[in-house]
């Protein structure tokens, strides 16, 4: 739930309106890997955040790590880690 305040909150400040453009690694059928970025110009890609999710044998999540991209440092800053537990549901940030 945070993450997703971060995120909206990063998209409404970079000015994005609904031109997001993603990328999505699957391992057989979990997403291990999801990129977002925004369409400059119709035609350039500038990154805005990745999450990487973690799964346990029974393929359920356990582990979400969010990071944003710094365009000073060029590259993906760790925001936020979520650890959730797939006996309840409830998961802790």
């Amino acid at each position: 739930m945070i993450t997703n305040l971060i995120m909206a909150t990063l998209i409404s400040a970079a000015g994005v309106a609904s031109s997001l453009v993603y990328n999505v690694k699957m391992e057989g059928n979990r997403m291990t890997n999801k990129e977002v970025y925004t369409l400059n110009e119709g035609k350039y890609l500038k990154r805005l955040f990745k999450m990487d999710f973690t799964y346990n044998a029974q393929g359920q999540v356990t582990d979400k790590k969010t990071y944003v991209w710094n365009e000073n440092q060029q590259e993906y800053v760790l925001q936020q880690v979520e650890t959730f537990n797939p006996d309840s549901n409830i998961h802790a940030d």
